[in-house]
């Protein structure tokens, strides 16, 4: 058996040492360390999570899936303790973040090659060793109880026993030579971001500060961000309003669907502030990547009309910030009367929405509306709009059927009161 651990280890090792010499560190164990540090730490970490975590999960390599087996997932940990600290309505420290999302890209361009998420894996499993031995620490610092936190040292008591089942599981790939040196080289450039991060938390500079959507979403990238804590709050209200009215994008999408239309309400409320014609036209794209991705129109006018609903109490003194979603929707309204003047369409609706509530099995609130929704995208010119919905609601081993039945016998009645594509 190779010592691929032993490898690793000593690749890392003065970079480890200079972390932990970092004034990050230093404040943490002296107690002094400002729990807005520490939950920027979290953020940058449920970022890099996200994106390790992901492509682990998608490689196709055997021998590393089965080394990512044997480590805890760890973004549901550190999205339980951001909600235990209230991070929601806290702003960010930028420039860690900004350092997070950049090694973020980098794992994901080297996400090719398996052995960097060797290194990028060694690196956070390691991690763990030194989160249990600060947990009180970070606890303290945050004004926790070491219960309520559950990233940091993760394994518990079981933490030593842990890292030497996942070493051995390490020396089990067998790597020598130039495949080793490659892990290790990623193990080496993770801790250096690491390093770059923490020194970035603390000391920070009030300039430094700023809600960013990460801290929304830990997958969203990096795009505009409301810094109104009012428009914040009004962004995720008209979010969970949306989720909460089509009960299709939790059983299609789960927990990320979830956070993603949280973040793009988010992304919405800020483009409110922009000229109704710079909206408009960003409206526009959005709304074709959503439709392209199973996400028909009517959620997306659903969503800009618990936003406006909202303004227009919230912000009733200023109209300039509806312009835009409101020419956006007239647009669409227009465009559904040129394609359903008769309203044969929406008679569809009606009429199958009572065949599908009547399948036996598992069904969807809403289905026929997204369905006929997901068509005039395709007739307007979406490419793909249609079979990204269809697909999904005619899977035989999600649903039975009477229901992929009445799905098909929907898209004909369709096409037969629509006449052929433009």
């Amino acid at each position: 058996m190779t010592d691929l651990h032993g490898r690793l280890r000593t690749a890392t090792i003065a970079l480890h040492d200079q972390l932990e010499a970092l004034p990050f560190f230093q404040a943490l164990r002296a107690g002094e360390l400002p729990g807005l540090a520490i939950v920027s730490f979290l953020r940058c970490l449920a970022i890099l999570h996200a994106v390790l975590e992901g492509e682990l999960a998608r490689t196709a390599d055997p021998a590393v899936a089965a080394l990512a087996r044997h480590a805890r997932p760890k973004l549901p940990l550190l999205a339980a303790d951001l909600e235990a600290v209230g991070a929601p309505d806290m702003p960010s420290v930028m420039p860690a973040i900004g350092a997070a999302l950049d090694h973020g890209a980098e794992i994901l361009a080297g996400a090719a090659d398996p052995l960097n998420l060797v290194g990028a894996l060694y690196v956070f499993e390691g991690s763990q060793n030194g989160g249990f031995a600060l947990k009180s620490a970070y606890a303290s610092c945050l004004g926790l109880r070491e219960d309520q936190l559950t990233y940091f040292g993760c394994y518990g008591a079981g933490t030593a026993a842990h890292w030497h089942a996942f070493s051995d599981a390490l020396n089990v790939l067998g790597l020598e030579g130039e495949p080793a040196d490659r892990a290790a080289q990623a193990a080496v450039r993770c801790f250096a971001r690491l390093g770059t991060i923490c020194a970035a938390l603390h000391p920070y500079a009030a300039a430094d500060l700023r809600h960013h959507v990460t801290a929304i979403n830990f997958w969203a990238g990096d795009h505009a961000m409301p810094q109104d804590p009012l428009e914040i709050g009004l962004a995720l209200r008209a979010g969970r309003t949306a989720w909460e009215q089509y009960p299709y994008l939790e059983q299609r999408f789960a927990e990320r669907g979830r956070r993603f239309t949280s973040s793009d309400s988010c992304w919405l409320v800020a483009l409110a502030r922009q000229p109704a014609a710079t909206a408009c036209g960003n409206l526009g794209w959005l709304r074709t990547v959503l439709a392209s991705r199973g996400i028909p129109t009517v959620i997306l006018a659903a969503h800009l009309r618990a936003i406006l609903q909202a303004l227009a109490v919230e912000f009733a003194g200023e109209a300039g910030m509806r312009a835009g979603f409101e020419r956006f929707l007239s647009a669409l309204d227009a465009e559904r009367q040129a394609l359903d003047g008769a309203g044969m369409v929406a008679r569809l609706v009606d009429r199958f929405d009572r065949r599908l509530r009547g399948c036996a099995g598992p069904g969807v609130d809403s289905a026929a509306q997204l369905i006929a929704s997901a068509w005039i995208d395709e007739r307007s010119g979406i490419a793909g709009a249609l079979a990204a919905v269809r697909g999904w609601f005619t899977d035989a081993e999600r649903f039975p059927n009477d229901w992929i039945a009445a799905v098909n016998a929907l898209l004909a009645a369709l096409d037969r009161a629509g006449g052929p594509p433009c």
